[in-house]
């Protein structure tokens, strides 16, 4: 474990050790969205529908909100190094199993094993803080969270290039080559790391977080395909609301809350950091969606699919480089100044997209300021989820920021989906890009929520 004198060196195992982290953080992320994009090309493969193939998406993501808080937890209770090694291997079967599967139900089961990512950011979070010394522990959160996220944004621009190059196994391959690159290097350097033991692993609560999530996302991204979606889609976002909100409670009155009471006091500070997660990622990927259909389609820009992909890569390349930044800017700005600068940013991208003359170089210049800004913020509200936690419960207290960001990506991706689908011809990319720029504002009206100072709250717990 990293001392705490204050040195801001990281000793040469550590650097092995973290450099493992990486490599499992963008291993573990790419699958979680390289399934979008080929959904087409999936279905052919395996002579089925490409609303059958919708399930190879949504089960990640039901699996990863169900059990990210559940391995936070575990890792707390019981080393993150530890859960961290175990989990990995379990993604690489699912990898393997994703690569070499004859049938669409074989790859649906494989996609399952693949969402226990969910819980590898959390895990990798944790370890941070303790194999990290102090100084460089908000900069290395950065650049994790950053990691995440350009690693996520980063498979949607690859599947397709690598289906066309290779196939559709080529979308397990690479990450699997990646995840047992990070399970050596962990296994070399990751230094013992010991639990704190002393935690309930909240079966009710976490279920309930699941719950919640799995009826938000089921509303979200199965809409078309629910009998009575009039019915049944309200019904799920009212059911969902309710067991977030459930869980919500047990928090805050629970005899082992995860947050302790000095955090809950600023309980302020935590919604508004999960608001901004939510919404980031709910912008990000409404882009995702809307900017690469305006550029390839007729009544948009009618340029072929690889432009239409390239105009993703500054938004990814701006997350990787600008998320780490974070840390250095939250010293000199304070959590809210610096969470509002990346939020003006994203706004600016995105209002750029929605309002300025539709062209490449403006296109370019919004995706790379949203990507930039979406970083900052998604950054921003990870810090302060786990500066707001007891040290033991780290990787539990930034599992719920995480399923945030991934239930706003689904809800962004679904509305961005919707409103190009039904939308007039000639209205529908801004009416998409407008409410893109629209969650992007929204981000920046939630860091009021954000305390100004830049002490942290811990509870030695």
């Amino acid at each position: 474990m990293a001392d705490d004198t204050g040195t801001a060196r990281l000793a040469p195992r550590s650097v092995g050790a973290v450099a493992g982290l990486v490599l499992a953080t963008v291993g573990t992320a790419l699958p979680l969205s390289m399934a979008a994009p080929t959904l087409s090309t999936t279905a052919e493969l395996y002579g089925t529908t490409t609303a059958d193939t919708t399930w190879v998406l949504t089960t990640t993501l039901i699996v990863a909100t169900v059990s990210a808080p559940v391995i936070g937890r575990l890792g707390d209770n019981h080393s993150p190094g530890r859960i961290l090694l175990f989990v990995l291997p379990i993604i690489a079967l699912g990898l393997f199993l994703a690569g070499s599967a004859a049938t669409l139900t074989q790859l649906i089961f494989a996609r399952a094993l693949q969402g226990l990512a969910g819980g590898v950011l959390p895990l990798a979070l944790s370890l941070t803080q303790r194999i990290v010394p102090p100084r460089r522990r908000a900069l290395w959160v950065g650049i994790l969270a950053s990691t995440f996220a350009s690693g996520t944004a980063l498979g949607a621009v690859l599947a397709g290039v690598l289906v066309n190059a290779y196939g559709t196994p080529a979308l397990a391959w690479l990450p699997l080559a990646i995840v047992v690159i990070a399970e050596v290097a962990l296994l070399a350097f990751l230094p013992a790391t010991p639990a704190s033991g002393s935690r309930r692993l909240h079966v009710r609560a976490s279920l309930a977080l699941g719950a919640g999530g799995v009826a938000l996302l089921l509303a979200i991204t199965e809409a078309p395909k629910l009998p009575s979606p009039l019915v049944t889609v309200p019904l799920l976002l009212a059911a969902g609301l309710a067991a977030l909100a459930g869980w919500a409670r047990t928090q805050y009155r629970g005899d082992t809350p995860l947050w302790d009471r000095t955090a809950w006091r600023r309980r302020r500070s935590l919604v508004a950091a999960h608001l901004m997660a939510l919404l980031g990622g709910a912008a990000l990927f409404a882009t995702f969606v809307a900017l690469p259909a305006f550029v390839e389609s007729d009544d948009g820009l009618g340029r072929s699919v690889a432009i239409g992909g390239a105009l993703l890569l500054p938004a990814t390349a701006a997350i990787a480089a600008v998320g780490p930044l974070a840390g250095l800017l939250r010293r000199r700005l304070g959590r809210r100044g610096t969470a509002l600068l990346g939020a003006a940013a994203a706004t600016t991208g995105a209002t750029l997209q929605w309002m300025a003359p539709h062209e490449i170089p403006v296109l370019l210049a919004g995706s790379a300021l949203l990507g930039a800004g979406v970083a900052v913020t998604f950054a921003a509200a990870l810090t302060v989820s786990i500066e707001l936690a007891s040290a033991d419960d780290v990787a539990t207290a930034s599992a719920p920021n995480i399923v945030a960001r991934q239930l706003g990506g689904a809800l962004g991706a679904g509305t961005a989906g919707a409103v190009l689908a039904v939308s007039a011809t000639g209205t529908r990319f801004d009416a998409a890009f407008g409410i893109i720029a629209a969650l992007s504002a929204a981000v920046a009206v939630a860091t009021i929520g954000l305390p100004r100072s830049r002490s942290r709250v811990r509870s030695t717990g």
